[in-house]
């Protein structure tokens, strides 16, 4: 009995101890709590790093239920005080307690109202420096802040000038220490800064590539039907030291057809073996456009990227290159792709012996001129309009006596249907049609409707259109064209003495409607870039367009029946890069009233 007894009384002390140990617990449990609260003052104005736990505790702490990283407590500066809760989780082993306190954090609505200020500064000084080169070699443009209308900026530069929110880059012969001046505004204060930048001497400007031809015996090249003999190297930014092609053999002769008796001529190149020009692909012929009649250089190279960006098939390759002709400079030249048929360029089926091949022809005027042309017999004529079939040839292997008249029947079914108010999209690949016809309008390229008008047509496809090609004289620049044609306003490639096709498709709502689509669609990330691309061109070709004005002194001095008078009476090349910028812009207002209007 004494035995069960001392069981039962030790059992009764066991349970005791536990009740009382776990007694304990929750008291150090509350204990720690108190202890914490303690080390953390209720109000706060900086950063708080909070205490940790003491053994056998562990703590988080946590606000809205997201941890504090590090026991930091964070100070934001407010413009009022701020009450927050601190949320504090106490644990130990499997136990676990959670406790709040609240806190006070300090604003300051002056204080915080300068911190503001001075981080808006702060971020439009560094914004406005980002648009400043430390190295100037062409001009730029400064940052203008159109982004915010609260944001009023002004620029002074203490050794050139400021054209229109662009910094003139001088040509000077040595490097010139300078510095702009930015002068911001906010709230009704003004800070200024000085962003130093070193002004580049012209000959240590980066070059283009250049081209230099040999022909043998020193041989001129005269016309646009025989090719002379010749060389060609080609040297990395126009560095004899970094070649890039040196002594292929080739062909070479004029090309064109007005611009075969300009001063500056254009010429076809003809390698006997494939030959990489671009570091796109290899190809025996190319062609270097002399640009003669374009006082920017830049008209071809900023279609040429338009039709890029609208991702249309085939668009020609554009690279600025210097070129030499047995050692006489000639000038700042595109490099591009002759029109054609192959694998890289119109990828068309070619060389088979089947009437429902490849097609590429051309709408082409210029024919009626050009004699030599149409004693080849390889064109047909619709409506007055002569098309220059450019492949098949005749003189090609696979060439069949039906080709021309498919062709023909097929060009004859279009123009049918279009006249007739017929079903078109059986015939023709419209989304092509428009793009081509958006790049056309926009730079109101005055051969739309005259010639360099391409079509293609795979076998058994649809009628598309492309490449582009030839906006030299376009926007503005079109001398021969009355002041009613020439100016930014007014459609041009559809009219009826123009462009006879589009002249039919704008009869057709349907049509109307697809093309404004696709034009709100490409607006902002296609038509608009060309303005800034007018910049980014001619700023890139800044010591080759000074070589080549030297070498060619035409600016505001060479009238001929291709010189606008708009573009006659400017004398420098900065004013011509913004006459086209002006003249496009208006331009792209004009057709985006007009074809929203519809």
């Amino acid at each position: 009995m004494k035995r069960i007894y001392s069981i039962v009384l030790l059992l009764f002390v066991i349970l005791l101890l536990s009740s009382c140990q776990i007694g304990q617990e929750e008291l150090d449990f509350d204990a720690e709590f108190n202890r914490i609260y303690a080390l953390i003052p209720s109000i706060y104005k900086e950063d708080l790093l909070l205490p940790s736990g003491q053994e056998p505790f562990t703590i988080e702490y946590q606000i809205d239920n997201e941890p504090l990283i590090g026991n930091v407590l964070d100070f934001e500066l407010q413009p009022v005080d701020q009450e927050i809760e601190l949320e504090v989780i106490i644990e130990s082993g499997d136990q676990k307690e959670k406790y709040f306190i609240p806190l006070v954090q300090i604003g300051n609505k002056q204080l915080y109202e300068d911190m503001q200020k001075n981080e808006i500064f702060y971020k439009a000084f560094l914004k406005a420096d980002a648009y400043i080169p430390n190295i100037v070699i062409s001009n730029f443009t400064l940052h203008t802040f159109m982004d915010n209308d609260e944001i009023d900026v002004e620029y002074t530069v203490n050794c050139t000038e400021i054209e229109r929110g662009r910094v003139v880059y001088t040509f000077p012969l040595e490097d010139v220490e300078c510095g702009v001046y930015s002068s911001i505004t906010y709230d009704g204060e003004t800070r200024t800064e000085i962003i130093p930048f070193t002004m580049s001497a012209v000959e240590e400007l980066p070059r283009t590539s250049a081209i230099y031809i040999e022909t043998e015996g020193n041989a001129s090249i005269d016309n646009n039907y025989e090719y002379v003999r010749a060389s060609l190297s080609m040297y990395n930014n126009g560095d004899p030291n970094n070649p890039y092609l040196e002594d292929i053999p080739l062909g070479i002769r004029l090309r064109g057809n007005s611009t075969l008796f300009m001063p500056k001529k254009s010429f076809k190149i003809k390698f006997y073996d494939k030959t990489r020009l671009t570091n796109a692909y290899q190809e025996k012929d190319w062609v270097l456009l002399a640009n003669y009649t374009d006082q920017t250089l830049v008209r071809n190279y900023v279609a040429f990227q338009m039709s890029r960006g609208l991702d249309m098939a085939f668009t020609p390759t554009y690279v600025f290159v210097d070129v030499y002709l047995n050692d006489e400079y000639l000038g700042n030249y595109m490099l591009t792709d002759q029109i054609e048929v192959t694998n890289h360029r119109v990828d068309i089926e070619e060389n088979v012996s089947t009437i429902d091949t490849g097609y590429l022809i051309e709408y082409d005027l210029g024919l009626y001129r050009d004699p030599i042309s149409m004693e080849s017999q390889n064109y047909f004529v619709i409506e007055g309009i002569p098309f220059v079939i450019k492949s098949p040839q005749q003189e090609d292997e696979h060439y069949l006596d039906g080709h021309k008249q498919f062709i023909e029947n097929y060009m004859n079914e279009v123009f049918d249907a279009l006249k007739d108010g017929d079903d078109y999209k059986q015939l023709i690949d419209v989304e092509s049609f428009i793009d081509w016809f958006i790049v056309s309008e926009v730079f109101k390229n005055v051969d739309s409707g005259y010639s360099s008008v391409f079509y293609y047509k795979d076998a058994g496809g649809l009628l598309k259109m492309g490449p582009l090609w030839d906006f030299d004289l376009s926007s503005g620049n079109q001398g021969h064209l009355g002041d009613d044609l020439r100016g930014p306003e007014g459609w041009y490639t559809p009219r009826q003495d123009k462009n006879r096709l589009f002249y039919y498709l704008w009869q057709y709502p349907e049509f109307k409607e697809a093309l404004k689509a696709r034009w709100n669609e490409v607006y902002e990330t296609v038509i608009l870039q060309v303005l800034d691309n007018i910049f980014n061109a001619a700023d890139s070709i800044t010591y080759s367009r000074y070589q080549n004005f030297q070498r060619w002194d035409i600016i505001g001095s060479n009238y001929e029946w291709y010189t606008a008078p708009e573009v006659y009476a400017i004398d420098t090349y900065d004013e011509q890069v913004w006459f086209l910028h002006d003249y496009l812009e208006e331009r792209i207002e004009w057709l985006d009233e007009a074809i929203n209007d519809f």
